[in-house]
C-alpha cells in the first residue's frame, strides 16, 4: 500500500501538467488573443496569405520572409499556441503592401495581406511552473499590447506605416489594361476562326467518293454533332485532337486499305463539322472592348 501511494504521489505532477498548461494557455489567451500590438523588433513576412515564421529569442529575431518590417509595426493577435518551451503568436498586419506585377506592357498592383507568426522561446520551467507573469515579461521586449487599435495608433511606438498610394492616373491605367485584355482575347478568337476557315477549306480538296471513305466521313460528322461545342472556353482552350475521339471503334470492321480510307474519311468529316461549328460559334465569344477615358 505504501509503495502504491508513493508511486501515485510521484506521478501526480505529470498528471496535473496538462491541466496546468491548459489553464496557463487560457490565461495568456485571455490577455493576448484579439489584442492590438505594436512590435518593438524587426519582423518578416512573405505577404502571401500564410503566416511567415519568425523565431524570437529575447530581442533577437530570425525570419526568412521576403519583406522586412521595422519596429513599430501595428498588428492584431489572431491566435496563440503555448508549447512546452515556446509561445506562438499569429499576427495580422492591417496595413497591406502594394506589390507590382507585370501583365503585358502594363505594370499593375495588388494589395498583399501580410501575416506573421512569432515563435517566442520560453524556458521550460516557465511553462511547467505556470508562470504567466514570466511569459508576459518575456513578451514585453518584443510587443507592446493595447486593448484597441485606436490606443495602439495613439502610442508613440507606432511607426505610422500605411499602405503606399496607387500611382497617379492608375484608374486610367486599369482602363487601358482592360481594353488591352479584351483586344488580346478577341485577337486570339479571330486567329482561331481564321485557322478553322483555312483548315476547313482544305477538306474539300480531299473529298473522295470511295464508299469506305464516305462511311468514315459520315461517322466523323455524327461524332462531332454529338459533342457540346456551345461553351466558348472549350472552343478556345481545346483543339480538334482533344475534343474528337479517335476512330478505332468505327474502323474495327474494316481491314487494310479499307480501314485507312475509313479513318481518312472519319477525320475529314469530324474536322469539317468541328471547323464549321467553330466558325459559327466563335464570333459570339468576342468580348466588348471598353472605352478608355
Amino acid at each position: 500500500m505504501r509503495r502504491w501511494f508513493l508511486t501515485a504521489v510521484l506521478a501526480l505532477p505529470a498528471l496535473l501538467a496538462p491541466a496546468f498548461a491548459g489553464d496557463l494557455e487560457r490565461s495568456i489567451e485571455s490577455r493576448w488573443r484579439g489584442a492590438w500590438v505594436v512590435t518593438t523588433v524587426d519582423t518578416y513576412s512573405d505577404c502571401a496569405g500564410t503566416h511567415t515564421n519568425n523565431h524570437v529569442n529575447g530581442k533577437l529575431v530570425q525570419g526568412r520572409g521576403r519583406f522586412r518590417f521595422r519596429p513599430g509595426e501595428l498588428a492584431q493577435v489572431q491566435k496563440i499556441d503555448l508549447k512546452r518551451s515556446r509561445l506562438d503568436l499569429n499576427l495580422s498586419l492591417p496595413a497591406y503592401l502594394l506589390l507590382p506585377y507585370q501583365d503585358g506592357p502594363f505594370t499593375l498592383y495588388t494589395e498583399a495581406r501580410c501575416l506573421i507568426e512569432l515563435e517566442v522561446e520560453l524556458p521550460r520551467s516557465m511553462v511547467s511552473g505556470d508562470n504567466a507573469e514570466g511569459i508576459e515579461a518575456t513578451l514585453r521586449p518584443v510587443l507592446s499590447r493595447f486593448a484597441t487599435e485606436e490606443e495602439a495608433t495613439r502610442s508613440g511606438a507606432w511607426n505610422h506605416r500605411q499602405r503606399d498610394p496607387y500611382p497617379q492616373d492608375y484608374d486610367r491605367t486599369m482602363a487601358q489594361h482592360a481594353a488591352w485584355k479584351a483586344e488580346q482575347a478577341n485577337a486570339a478568337i479571330q486567329a482561331r476562326i481564321d485557322r478553322a476557315a483555312e483548315e476547313t477549306s482544305k477538306i474539300t480538296d480531299r473529298l473522295s467518293s470511295d464508299s469506305d471513305y464516305m462511311k468514315g466521313f459520315a461517322a466523323g460528322i455524327e461524332v462531332v454533332r454529338a459533342i457540346d461545342l456551345s461553351k466558348c472556353g472549350d472552343l478556345m482552350s481545346r483543339d480538334f485532337n482533344s475534343v474528337v475521339p479517335s476512330p478505332p471503334q468505327f474502323a474495327a470492321a474494316f481491314g487494310g486499305e479499307a480501314a485507312s480510307r475509313f479513318n481518312r474519311g472519319y477525320q475529314d468529316g469530324a474536322r469539317l463539322v468541328f471547323g464549321l461549328e467553330s466558325i459559327r460559334r466563335l464570333p459570339q465569344c468576342m468580348v466588348p472592348v471598353p472605352e478608355v477615358p
